[in-house]
Order: C-alpha cells, then sequence, then structure tokens
C-alpha cells in the first residue's frame, strides 16, 4: 500500500461510518482537513483512481463493498461493524 492510499484509508476510517467527499479527500491529503486551496477535475480523478486501487489491494470491489463504499456525486465512506452499503 502507498503511502497516499494509506493516507486516504485513515482519512475514511477516522470519518467512519460519515461521507468524504472527493475535495475534502484531496484536502486531507495536501494540507490536513479542510485544507485549502481549489481541487481541480485532476484532483477528483487522482483520488479515484488511488481508491481504485486500494480497493484491488484490499480485495474490495465498488459493486459489492465490504470495506469502502461510493456514494455516487457524493464521495466515499469506510464501512464499518454494524453498518451496511447502501443499496
Amino acid at each position: 500500500m502507498t503511502r497516499t492510499e494509506f493516507e486516504l484509508l485513515a482519512t475514511l476510517l477516522e470519518a467512519a461510518p460519515e461521507v468524504r467527499s472527493k475535495a475534502d479527500l484531496v484536502g486531507a491529503l495536501r494540507d490536513g482537513p479542510g485544507g485549502p486551496g481549489r481541487v481541480s477535475d485532476a484532483d477528483e480523478r487522482a483520488i479515484e483512481t488511488h481508491m481504485t486501487n486500494l480497493r484491488r489491494k484490499l480485495g474490495d470491489s465498488a459493486v459489492e463493498p465490504r470495506h469502502i463504499e461510493t456514494l455516487r456525486a457524493v464521495g466515499y465512506r469506510a464501512l464499518v461493524p454494524g453498518t451496511t452499503a447502501a443499496r
């Protein structure tokens, strides 16, 4: 797991079961939570790529998530025991 993937996972777990937007995740990687700066489309695509790689390494699936859930047009959240993925 890369440092970026680890930071993304840690950020999601700290916020669980709350949803974190792509912009929030970019900010967390750059300057800490709510970090300053404009978030570009490229930044958001990079988050998507990192999340895809992280899921692959965790043995997770976007279709049937066990660890990380994608909420379309909202963001991502970590699934913790006792919570279920939205359908």
